[in-house]
């Protein structure tokens, strides 16, 4: 196949990148930057999202793209200052605009997009259990992201494009994403609970999260909203014992809520909130998660 791939060189792009090229499809990274590809099967164009009437780029796609991954966004880890929220915000609908506008005159139109999104769509909540058939409107800033980022992905579909959103978990890799500073206090023996220890973590080992989203952009009756989450999300202070567990580390120092909040403020609700996210498309779609619980996950991740 054709792949085109915006973010193609972050965390989650660029192993999927990988696994695509050892399938020997042709994939074709949209970059910043001037970059050559040591891989014949892997091609970097270069591209200004911040520039929409250049659309030079265009002419180094190949005629035929079976399927897009749009993955590009300024990254929710960094810390969440007013220029760096507009930049999460602006960077993604940019990109997304500028695909959607070279799908517009492509000669072939392109057969799925893929858009990754967050399970940040849904609302915090200690009680309730969603999955991809609740419904909401914008209610913080991350809800905001999504909703805009989704419909502006949704225009795609007038064009005949099937169109999937991808709804991400808390990703868990041993050394990229949020795990490692998760995994920090531990190491340093000073792990534990972190605000009221009630908040769910919706999460998904790497591998599981590659594997849907290559699942989903080959399974034709499946579009739409995806959350891209484990089949058992826990509460962060069995989280917290998990992990300590896997990392043979105490897990008895608590970590008060304004803390975080006087640390990172608004970002704080990375931590300190969640949602109770269940992937019953994926489910329903007979989907085989490798890492179902999480106690599977660490173990492989750590090596246990």
């Amino acid at each position: 196949m054709n792949v085109l791939i915006t973010g193609g060189s972050g965390f989650v792009g660029s192993r999927l990148t990988k696994i695509l090229q050892e399938e020997n499809d042709h994939v074709y990274i949209l970059t910043r930057s001037d970059r050559k590809s040591e891989h014949p099967f892997v091609h970097f164009i270069k591209y200004n999202p911040d520039d929409p009437s250049d659309d030079s780029w265009m002419q180094d796609l190949p005629l035929k793209v079976d399927i897009i991954y749009n993955l590009a966004g300024a990254s929710l880890q960094e810390k969440w200052t007013d220029s760096h929220k507009a930049a999460i915000y602006e960077s993604r609908m940019k990109v997304t605009r500028m695909l959607r506008m070279w799908a517009e005159q492509a000669e072939i139109t392109p057969q799925v997009l893929v858009n990754a999104s967050a399970i940040g769509y849904y609302p915090v909540s200690e009680n309730v259990q969603y999955d991809e058939g609740d419904a909401f409107v914008e209610h913080d800033f991350l809800s905001e992201v999504v909703v805009a980022w989704e419909a502006e992905a949704r225009k795609f579909e007038a064009l005949g494009t099937r169109t999937v959103f991808t709804r991400f978990g808390l990703i868990l890799d041993k050394d990229e994403g949020a795990l490692p500073k998760m995994a920090l206090p531990y190491k340093m023996g000073v792990g534990g609970p972190i605000g009221s220890g009630n908040q769910w973590y919706s999460w998904i080992h790497i591998e599981d999260l590659l594997n849907a989203l290559l699942f989903v952009g080959v399974h034709s009756e499946i579009s739409g909203p995806v959350n891209l989450t484990a089949p058992m999300p826990l509460r962060q202070k069995h989280f917290s014992k998990y992990l300590s567990t896997a990392l043979g580390k105490p897990d008895f120092f608590h970590t008060p809520s304004f803390l975080i909040e006087k640390l990172l403020g608004e970002q704080s609700m990375l931590i300190l909130k969640g949602q109770y996210v269940l992937p019953e498309v994926l489910m329903e779609n007979d989907y085989k998660f490798l890492f179902p619980t999480l106690e599977i996950a660490l173990e492989d991740l750590y090596e246990l």
